[in-house]
């Protein structure tokens, strides 16, 4: 299932904040090797800082972290 990098809705954080939409850049490790990801998806909380991302987004880096390889979204 190919990820929608559109406007995301987050809803409202616990602080009674609405999470914006945009987009960051993720470093991790992979089988010894520094991995950058860039346009991740994420919403942040203007009030708190809180962030969150969807469950597809997770899930991919997640595959990613395991070395697992997957199709990109065309």
């Amino acid at each position: 299932m190919p990820v929608d990098h559109g406007k995301r809705d987050y809803g409202r954080c616990p602080c009674s904040g609405v999470y914006e939409n945009r987009f960051v850049e993720v470093r991790m490790t992979v089988n010894g090797k520094v991995v950058v990801l860039t346009d991740v998806p994420q919403g942040a909380c203007p009030l708190c800082g809180s962030r969150v991302y969807k469950a597809e987004v997770l899930e991919r880096i997640e595959s990613l972290m395991k070395g697992e390889r997957f199709k990109r979204a065309t």
